[in-house]
């Protein structure tokens, strides 16, 4: 059954979401987090674990229990406790049972300014046991949001009924948060918290741990390193990124640690996905007629083809190079904004436009790739074959600075100026296979990382 929304988030299945005006006045800030380790803004070749331990963190007072002070005591710095000490009696708390506990919904790109007071990015997690689990010792790991425990987020007391959801909501300002920072009804638990850095919207990770003890994940847009490519973590291929607007979903009740546990759906936080709710797909819709966003689907597009040293005499190579693209979907996308380079630095020499030259990409405008089409980029003084796609051109005689050298990367950046895809930005590119000295096409399998083995040589087969 449909269950009414918190009095915190109101959502309608079928439109946008938008969480309560904050009352700026009485908020509070987490500070002097301590912060996963960071990356430049435009490496994507993944993340480094953070070992377990702590934060250093002011935690956020949990709501007065009901009956006001009722059972409970104000402690010197604001926040409310127990009247009894559990260690003056010898029973230690209860802790969280972490195998109960799922993800459930990732926002990692709210529409709107990320973390903005009416777009919050959120974490929901869902007790799908058949008994109550308390909060207290859960952590939540997640890309690039501080590592968060339940006495950071105030919850630390709570319980999480069966079947119940826990939502943890990131603004960017202290004072866009909600009062009060914590709610506990009928649905579940819900938590906010104040921190500079959102969540990883091309290649995030989430991982739910207690102790020692690794729980529940997903990773998303790109591959990650251990410990979610070990035996106990992520299997295969990450679930492709969501795009902007758009939740992930848990897709059923199965748990497989790999991309099928997850499908795109519109934002529902706190409640089921429209899937659970109503028996339709969950998925993000553009229908307009149906009472939906009208939000784009996302799509993830890929390189899977390049070919920096074509067949033939040197002096003529540069107007056979091409880079190959393939729109994994869910939705179309308009390449009109996008870039290409040769270097993964964000002002790399050489970065240009992709400008339509010929061809159908299968939707409008011209520049647009349609789910499941595939578009190559070539300099404009290129004349090898085209294939059945969509061609695009960059604005000068070669791709990116002065043609593609048989070592250098490709990175493909969208018009928000984040990395979509890449070839050979590894620790070595001159690792094998090495196309210094084979005159063909560098291919790939689509759902794969941009790693060395990944890569094998082909005959070129532009746009096909």
């Amino acid at each position: 059954m449909h269950r009414a929304l918190s009095p915190l988030l109101f959502l309608s299945a079928c439109a946008d979401w938008s969480p309560p005006e904050p009352d700026a006045t009485t908020t509070m800030a987490i500070t002097g987090i301590h912060t996963l380790p960071t990356t430049a803004a435009n490496d994507t070749s993944g993340w480094e674990f953070p070992e377990h331990g702590p934060p250093d963190v002011q935690p956020l007072p949990p709501p007065l229990p009901p009956g006001g002070t009722s059972g409970a005591e104000a402690t010197s710095s604001g926040s409310w406790g127990p009247m009894t000490d559990p260690g003056e009696t010898g029973v230690l708390p209860a802790t969280v049972e972490l195998a109960a506990l799922r993800i459930a919904e990732v926002l990692p790109d709210p529409a709107g300014k990320d973390g903005g007071p009416m777009s919050p990015e959120f974490i929901e997690i869902l007790n799908y046991s058949g008994s109550a689990t308390p909060l207290a010792g859960l952590e939540i790991v997640a890309r690039a949001w501080p590592v968060l425990d339940a006495d950071d987020l105030g919850i630390a007391d709570e319980t999480l009924e069966a079947g119940a959801r826990l939502v943890v909501l990131r603004y960017a300002q202290a004072a866009d948060l909600p009062d009060p920072a914590v709610v506990v009804d009928e649905h579940g638990v819900t938590a906010a918290f104040a921190h500079g850095d959102g969540l990883r919207n091309a290649d995030g990770g989430v991982l739910l741990r207690a102790e020692e003890e690794d729980g529940d994940l997903v990773i998303f847009g790109a591959a990650q390193p251990a410990p979610w490519d070990s035996p106990d973590g992520w299997f295969g291929a990450p679930v492709a990124a969501p795009g902007s607007g758009v939740s992930l979903c848990r897709n059923g009740d199965e748990d497989h640690d790999d991309a099928t546990d997850f499908t795109t759906c519109a934002p529902s936080p706190g409640q089921p996905p429209q899937e659970e709710a109503d028996g339709t797909t969950g998925e993000a819709a553009n229908d307009t007629t149906d009472g939906t966003t009208g939000e784009a689907l996302p799509a993830e597009v890929v390189i899977v083809e390049v070919l920096s040293n074509p067949p033939g005499p040197g002096n003529g190579e540069k107007a056979l190079e091409f880079v190959e693209l393939l729109n994994l979907g869910p939705g179309d996308v308009d390449l009109a904004s996008w870039t290409i380079a040769d270097a993964i630095a964000e002002d790399a020499d050489g970065i240009d436009p992709l400008l339509h030259k010929s061809g159908d990409g299968g939707c409008a405008p011209a520049t647009c790739l349609a789910a499941g089409g595939r578009a190559i980029v070539v300099g404009n003084a290129y004349t090898g074959p085209t294939g059945p796609g969509l061609v695009l051109v960059t604005d000068d005689t070669t791709i990116a600075n002065a043609g593609l050298g048989v070592h250098e990367a490709v990175v493909v950046r969208d018009g928000d100026g984040v990395v979509r895809s890449t070839y050979r930005v590894w620790p070595d590119p001159k690792a094998a296979p090495d196309p210094s000295m084979i005159e063909e096409a560098l291919v790939r399998d689509p759902l794969s990382a941009d790693a060395p083995e990944a890569w094998t040589f082909a005959t070129p087969t532009p746009g096909d």
